[in-house]
């Protein structure tokens, strides 16, 4: 079977997959901004089953934050999740309090429910009734986890890993381990494996206004939560100040791509390990990723695991593929991988309608072959290569009756994408179809039209927008219409 009948068996087979749940999980939060924004992300990942949240003392006293846990949920319509309240300790709340006290994290929740029960008996029955052990990820202090080891040593076992939040651990030191530095060390030597998630140092990265901006375009209930909580003007300051960092959310950014983060062996135990740095620009995509609230997912076919070796790829891209690969994710790699063989040249357009079709995917919370295109890039090259990265990406194909190419008199680089979801009407921007055109006249000068120079310019330009473009940023929505 030659390359191109091995690509269009894998586009034609490939079902619809929904992430299986890997793991088991309860969240223990103190209810501080960047735990809502931690929260959300783990609620919008389907490889992750919630079994309960807990709330400890912190940035929020318990039973307030209890009562902001509980209003989220709500908002997010996932009230089948418990809650739980652990008692209050700290007899000096940090100076922060106040502000965490204002931050409202959705509708108040509506009165005559039962009281939450307490965050240990909460602990104790998930642990004991899940079939497997579970993960605990850990916003704040480690107050509530000691506390359930202490009564319960036995619950360890029932304990996968700790994924905590924390500035330092060789010696300890932060935020998080300084709200209740006892209840962390005891939790950092119980035995348990802990990993320590940080972002000091020069490549942290702030949740700014810049940053805002783009969780508001994303559109999904997860992102609107974000961006409607954070768009209160006390808050809505601190983002244009760069107060906010991106501190807990690196929990879950840190489950999805793993790759992205160096993490290192604790130099007093072997059990703990803690990031060192982390690519910035993965993380920033990871990010918008998990919350465009459905990872689209391909189950191979043929493939034992897809190519993604440096060694495996000609020798101008393989500098480069560990970088492309780790800043747009899996599925875009893959993606744009095949269209590239399927097109049987590194192109410009070709490219840039692979990431429209990944990009509407996830907005839509669509599979591939749930949706339906029309495009407007016409039938001539260049700008109908726009066509051939849009039936890759979207499973949409000519052969399936599924993409209709209109006539149109100027072809531009836009297509309406529906699914059951909704419609979304998308187009490149500007920006990105005036620099195409002006890169494109340069090369034509240089090594004239269709020469073989031509096409190695080509070539290294495609390879470059692949790398330095993001499909997060790349499109302007004309229309959408959303059920």
């Amino acid at each position: 079977m030659n390359l191109l009948a091995l690509i269009l068996l894998l586009l034609n087979w490939m079902p619809a997959v929904v992430h299986d749940v890997e793991s088991d999980v309860i969240i223990d939060t103190d209810a501080a901004p960047d735990d809502l924004r931690a929260i959300c992300l783990l609620l919008a990942m389907p490889e992750l089953r919630v079994l309960g949240i807990t709330v400890g003392d912190g940035s929020s006293a318990p039973a307030d934050g209890g009562a902001k846990v509980l209003s989220l949920l709500q908002t997010l319509g996932r009230e089948d999740i418990p809650v739980g309240i652990g008692p209050r300790r700290l007899k000096d709340p940090p100076p922060w309090r106040e502000f965490c006290t204002a931050f409202a994290w959705g509708e108040k929740n509506p009165g005559g429910e039962a009281e939450p029960p307490a965050a240990d008996a909460l602990l104790s029955e998930q642990l004991r009734s899940s079939a497997a052990p579970v993960m605990l990820v850990c916003l704040g202090p480690l107050s509530n986890a000691a506390e359930i080891l202490r009564a319960e040593p036995s619950l360890k076992q029932r304990i996968s890993r700790i994924l905590w939040y924390n500035d330092e651990v060789d010696p300890p030191a932060g935020t998080n381990y300084e709200l209740d530095r006892e209840s962390a060390d005891f939790v950092l030597n119980s035995g348990v494996s802990v990993e320590v998630l940080s972002n000091t140092g020069e490549k942290g990265v702030a949740f700014d206004e810049d940053m805002l901006r783009k969780v508001e375009g994303i559109g999904t209930p997860f992102a609107g939560a974000i961006a409607g909580t954070h768009s209160q003007p006390a808050a809505l300051a601190r983002v244009r100040g760069g107060h906010f960092k991106i501190w807990d959310e690196l929990l879950p950014v840190y489950l999805r791509n793993p790759s992205a983060f160096e993490m290192e062996e604790s130099r007093n135990n072997a059990l703990v390990k803690i990031s060192r740095g982390f690519d910035r620009e993965g993380v920033l995509a990871t990010y918008q990723e998990i919350l465009m609230a459905r990872h689209v997912h391909y189950t191979n076919v043929v493939f034992e695991s897809f190519p993604a070796d440096p060694e495996q790829f000609r020798e101008d891209l393989r500098p480069l593929v560990r970088e492309i690969f780790e800043r747009h994710g899996e599925e875009e790699w893959r993606t744009i991988v095949l269209t590239n063989e399927l097109h049987r040249h590194l192109g410009i357009y070709s490219i840039a309608g692979a990431k429209m079709g990944l990009y509407a995917l996830q907005y839509l919370g669509a599979e591939r072959d749930e949706a339906r295109v029309v495009s407007f890039a016409g039938s001539m090259p260049p700008v109908s290569c726009f066509n051939d990265g849009l039936q890759v990406s979207t499973g949409a194909t000519v052969g399936h009756g599924s993409l209709t190419v209109e006539p149109v008199e100027t072809a531009v680089p836009e297509a309406v994408i529906s699914c059951g979801n909704g419609t979304l009407r998308l187009r490149l921007r500007d920006g990105y179809l005036q620099q195409i055109r002006a890169d494109i006249r340069r090369g034509i000068e240089q090594h004239g039209n269709l020469t073989p120079g031509y096409w190695a310019f080509v070539r290294a330009l495609a390879i470059r927008y692949w790398l330095e473009w993001d499909r997060y940023e790349m499109f302007e929505i004309v229309e959408q219409d959303l059920k």
